[in-house]
């Protein structure tokens, strides 16, 4: 009886042991499946962005805006503004390949993307940069392309139907330890007068461009258990009036 009780209570434990590792082997190929299925949300999100970035109206004006000075003999701004281009191009392709770049990287590639967009506004825009002393922009890592759908707003919401001076400046500094704070604000005619014209176009590729953005910003900070921000702000003079649009995005650090 008692070796057949021992012998009763191995086997039971035999198969309990079997349960436990299949059950195991369940739970693991479950998680796998969800790191999958992420991984391959993030590969399309990225993708997506990619064509946003590289939409064929940006590249069709861009190249007719150099073909300008090419048709005005100016082969010295054609040159410099094609180098610019190429430049451009190559860094956006690379960015396909890679989940994070170096916020240095990403302020190089803001600059040769606000070059080539400011040729169609015979470069009147006055772009600028405030970049915090403390900052080692070449160690803080940030998804590739982020800022652009931002600046490309600045410029076609607020400040392709304003009048005179047209200004952007992007700032970036550390408001707490986990998080850098970046802006970028406008001297444009403000979100309200730019829906009112947005609403009346059937082109909606600004939008796209944001909440691709977003999503993206939401995927890049669960790696750090800490949440981005966005915040859009009117810019308000003494008068009451408005003078401007203020994106403010605070994102998380290692």
């Amino acid at each position: 009886m008692a070796e057949n009780k021992l012998l009763q209570n191995r086997n039971i434990l035999i198969i309990a042991l079997i349960l436990i590792v299949l059950f195991a082997v369940l739970l693991y190929s479950i998680y796998r499946q969800r790191l999958l299925k992420n991984d391959k949300q993030i590969l399309l999100l990225e993708q997506d962005a990619l064509r946003i970035q590289m939409n064929p109206h940006f590249v069709f004006n861009a190249l007719n805006s150099i073909k300008l000075y090419v048709i005005n003999n100016d082969q010295k701004n054609a040159v410099f503004y094609l180098n610019k281009f190429s430049k451009l191009i190559r860094k956006i392709l690379e960015s396909s390949n890679v989940k994070e770049v170096t916020l240095g990287e990403e302020l190089k590639t803001m600059n040769l993307y606000m070059s080539i967009e400011n040729i169609r506004f015979s470069n009147a825009i006055i772009y600028t940069e405030d970049i915090s002393e403390y900052l080692n922009v070449e160690t803080i890592k940030i998804p590739p392309l982020i800022l652009q759908p931002f600046l490309e707003n600045a410029i076609w919401h607020g400040l392709s139907s304003k009048k005179g001076e047209k200004k952007v400046q992007l700032s970036i500094h550390k408001q707490v330890k986990e998080f850098i704070q970046i802006d970028i604000e406008d001297n444009g005619i403000g979100r309200e007068a730019a829906f009112r014209i947005k609403s009346n176009k059937t082109l909606n590729r600004k939008s796209i461009g944001i909440d691709l953005t977003k999503e993206r910003l939401k995927n890049f900070s669960i790696q750090f258990e800490k949440e981005y921000s966005l915040i859009y702000t009117d810019l308000i003079d003494e008068k009451g009036k408005v003078k401007g649009t203020k994106v403010s995005l605070k994102i998380p650090l290692v």
